[in-house]
C-alpha cells in the first residue's frame, strides 16, 4: 500500500485521509504514523508529530459499519417510473447521521472550512465552477475569484468548460448544459424516502461506489457525492434511483446541487457531515 503525497493545502485533512487508508489496509497505528511522517519535507509546511498522532487516533478509533450487500442483478426489469416506489427499495437499518459523521475520514468538527472542501473537490487552479445564490442568480469563474461562498446555496458538481454557453432557448448563460464539462461527481438527492433512512441508503450505495461527501440540504434531505467510473455510471444510477435518488440529477449533469457549508434560502446551514478526499478523482 502506498500513500499519496501531501497536497499544497489541506495538510491536516491529508493526514486524516492517509490515516484512514492505513487503517483500512490493516497497517498498525505506529507504522501508520511513520508512513505519514515519511513525507516530512515534501509539504509546504512542517508536518507536526502531534497532528499525525491525532489523525491516526481519530481514524483508528472509528469503526465503519459494514455496507449492506448490493445485489447487482435485479429480478425486475429496471423502469424509472417504478423504481421510485418504496417497495423496490432494499431493506436497510441501523445507520444514522451520527454513524456517517463518525465514519468520516475527516471529522467534520470545525477543523475545516468551506473553502478547504471546495479547493479539494475542485483542485484545478484554472478550473471554472458555477455557483449560485439562487436558481436565478449565479456566476461562473475560478474558485479563487469568489470572495465568499458561505451565503450561496448551489454549485454545479462539474468543472465548467467555458464561462458561458447557449441555453436551449438560444440565450447566453453562465449556467447551462452547453458550458458544462464532463460529469465529475454523481450527486444523489433523496427527496422521496423518509429522511431518517437517508444515511442507511447512502451507506448502502457506498458499498458499490466511492463516497466523497455527504451534506445536509438545509431542509429534510441529504445530498451524497460519489466518484463513479464512467463505465459504472449506468449501473450506479439504477441502484441509486431504485433507492429513492432524484433521477433529474442523472439526466442533467449541469443541475445545481447544494454547496457544502453554504446557506439555504431558509437560513439553514448546508452542513457537511462526511468527507473522504481520498475518493476524489484526479
Amino acid at each position: 500500500m502506498t500513500l499519496e503525497p501531501p497536497p499544497h493545502d489541506g495538510i491536516n485533512l491529508w493526514c486524516i485521509a492517509s490515516a484512514r487508508k492505513c487503517q483500512l489496509a490493516g497497517v498498525a497505528p505506529g507504522e501508520a504514523e511513520q508512513m505519514i511522517l515519511s513525507f516530512q519535507g515534501q509539504a509546504r509546511r512542517p508536518i507536526k508529530n502531534s497532528e499525525v498522532r491525532r489523525a491516526v487516533e481519530r481514524a483508528y478509533a472509528t469503526t465503519l459499519p459494514d455496507a449492506p450487500t448490493y445485489i447487482r442483478k435485479f429480478q425486475q426489469k429496471w423502469e424509472p417510473s417504478a423504481t421510485r416506489q418504496t417497495r423496490h427499495r432494499p431493506s436497510m437499518h441501523g445507520i444514522n447521521e451520527a454513524d456517517l459523521w463518525h465514519a468520516s475520514p475527516w471529522r467534520m468538527d470545525g477543523y475545516t472550512s468551506q473553502r478547504m472542501i471546495l479547493d479539494i473537490l475542485f483542485p484545478d487552479p484554472q478550473g471554472l465552477v458555477c455557483v449560485g445564490k439562487s436558481a436565478y442568480e449565479f456566476h461562473t469563474a475560478r474558485l479563487d475569484q469568489f470572495k465568499d461562498l458561505t451565503k450561496c446555496q448551489f454549485i454545479v458538481p462539474c468543472y465548467m468548460s467555458k464561462r458561458s454557453g447557449m441555453t436551449q432557448d438560444g440565450k447566453e448563460s453562465m449556467h447551462c448544459l452547453d458550458n458544462c464539462g464532463p460529469r465529475r461527481f454523481c450527486v444523489c438527492d433523496f427527496d422521496e424516502p423518509a429522511s431518517d433512512i437517508h444515511p442507511a441508503i447512502i451507506w448502502h450505495l457506498q458499498g458499490i461506489a466511492d463516497l466523497v461527501l455527504v451534506l445536509s440540504s438545509g431542509g429534510k434531505s441529504m445530498h451524497a457525492w460519489f466518484s463513479v467510473p464512467d463505465d459504472d455510471e449506468e449501473e450506479f444510477w439504477k441502484a441509486a434511483i431504485e433507492c429513492g435518488a432524484d433521477p433529474a440529477l442523472k439526466r442533467n449533469r449541469s443541475s445545481f446541487v447544494r454547496i457544502p457549508e453554504g446557506l439555504r434560502d431558509n437560513g439553514n446551514l448546508q452542513r457537511a457531515i462526511y468527507f473522504n478526499p481520498s475518493n476524489i478523482p484526479a
